[in-house]
């Protein structure tokens, strides 16, 4: 038995006794080690632009692109990202704290971050290159990134770069406000545009965003390409100290997810514990047999599962949420 059929089989020995609705709890835990769940609803929120904002781009070598993308929706000149204003809807405090749910994702990052500065990986994979998944949508993918891109952020000399790769869906573009702007997907088709000056900056001083950018009808190839692995080298290694996280699209629900894990060091796969069928959790599982490391997120898990498992340790949150069928909007 492999060690993925293993964890999955210990998902399925901790069915919930019921099906009424409950408080999210979550814990963190290795595919190939123990037991984690993580909170992972996501945020229906949409803030404000911040109005008082200077250097609005990661300065790498500017702060305005110095050549638009073909037909852009606007032009990025004064966007701030604001996640203090999600706070209400479960994002984490940007000053760090020591509530259970702070404690939870500091549990949830540290083997990640560990391998991302210690770790090795076969060539053209990036330690520090972590992609957050799920086998469905609606199982708090975009939402956990969100709360583990401000958590690492807290870490010192440590800075994150958040990706929306959901380039058919891009759900946390949208929720950030910059679902109209260009990015990823505009880098990806056009090598010579400068992929640092499309990185938004955020109220977090250490976390900066690349949205998703406009859609494109051939996204699997895109994520699949030359291109790609060109402009995931060129993040990854231009700074030591960095961190990249991409909120990808569902393992199940579209090929771009596979084809985007082909070039990540890292990837952590969100279930929605007692709602996803463990035959559904091994088949998005069987599609990552060549990654290097793996692990697993469990979201929404009752207390009386944490109580069993961490001694009473338990985080819940009043909001569920919902991704929607995946595909056209």
């Amino acid at each position: 038995m492999s060690i993925i059929e293993k964890a999955v089989d210990k998902l399925s020995s901790e069915k919930p006794k019921d099906t009424r609705p409950v408080k999210s709890d979550f814990r963190a835990a290795e595919v190939d080690n123990s037991q984690a769940e993580t909170p992972t609803q996501e945020v229906a929120k949409r803030p404000e632009p911040v109005a008082e904002t200077t250097e609005l781009f990661e300065n790498e070598g500017s702060t305005r692109p110095t050549r638009k993308p073909d037909n852009p929706v606007v032009e990025p000149d004064d966007v701030a990202i604001s996640f203090s204003e999600l706070q209400l809807d479960g994002i984490l405090a940007l000053e760090g704290g020591r509530s259970k749910a702070d404690e939870e994702y500091r549990m949830i990052k540290r083997p990640l971050l560990l391998r991302a500065f210690t770790g090795s990986n076969s060539p053209g994979r990036f330690p520090n290159a972590v992609m957050i998944t799920s086998a469905l949508s609606g199982e708090g993918k975009t939402f956990t990134s969100m709360n583990l891109a401000i958590s690492m952020a807290m870490e010192i000399n440590t800075t994150v770069l958040l990706v929306d790769s959901d380039l058919a869906k891009p759900n946390l573009s949208r929720q950030l406000g910059i679902n109209e702007y260009p990015g990823f997907t505009e880098c990806l088709k056009d090598e010579t545009l400068d992929i640092g000056q499309f990185l938004l900056k955020t109220d977090v001083p250490s976390l900066t965003v690349l949205p998703a950018g406009q859609r494109h009808i051939r996204a699997t190839e895109l994520l699949a390409s030359n291109s790609m692995q060109a402009r995931l080298h060129e993040l990854a290694s231009r700074y030591s100290d960095r961190v990249i996280l991409f909120d990808s699209p569902p393992l199940l629900a579209t090929s771009e997810a596979t084809a985007l894990a082909r070039h990540m060091g890292q990837v952590a796969v969100v279930v929605e514990y007692g709602s996803t069928p463990q035959f559904l959790v091994k088949e998005a599982l069987n599609l990552l047999q060549s990654q290097e490391s793996v692990s697993l997120i469990l979201n929404k898990t009752r207390d009386d599962f944490l109580s069993r498992h961490v001694g009473g340790y338990s985080y819940g949150y009043g909001k569920g949420y919902g991704y929607g069928a995946y595909g056209e909007r």
